[in-house]
């Protein structure tokens, strides 16, 4: 029977705090090209943002790398629940509606899958010590 894996959360709050400043910053510069320019620059942006989830889920792995994986991976999921908490709480105070609760699963699922690459990539390409 194989042991389990105990969650290092100074790791994951680290790699969570990443994720967080760059995908609100990706999503806060796509809101803008929207609004102010006809060009529709989501698709890239959401790259930037799944990117971001990514590089924290490599913090977290870096921080943890007994578990890199399951730590990248709780890092970015813990980076997009406070994402949605924070962009649901706006679009409800605008008036807006929610959002397709299909497509915040489906994100969900990317944010994870950014995430356990984001650990893979610690333990492939580790870098240097900070």
């Amino acid at each position: 029977m194989a042991g389990g894996v105990t969650v290092d959360r100074g790791a994951v709050a680290a790699g969570a705090r990443l994720a967080v400043l760059v995908a609100a910053g990706a999503i806060a510069l796509a809101q803008a090209f929207t609004s102010l320019t006809d060009v529709d620059a989501r698709l890239p942006l959401y790259l930037v943002l799944l990117g971001g989830l990514g590089a924290g889920g490599r913090v977290a792995g870096r921080r943890q790398p007994l578990a890199p994986l399951t730590h990248g991976a709780f890092a970015s999921l813990s980076a997009y629940v406070v994402l949605i908490v924070v962009i649901t709480a706006i679009r409800l105070a605008l008036g807006h509606d929610v959002a397709n609760p299909i497509s915040l699963v489906f994100n969900a699922m990317m944010a994870a899958s950014a995430g356990v690459f984001g650990g893979y990539l610690a333990v492939v390409r580790p870098g240097s010590s900070t």
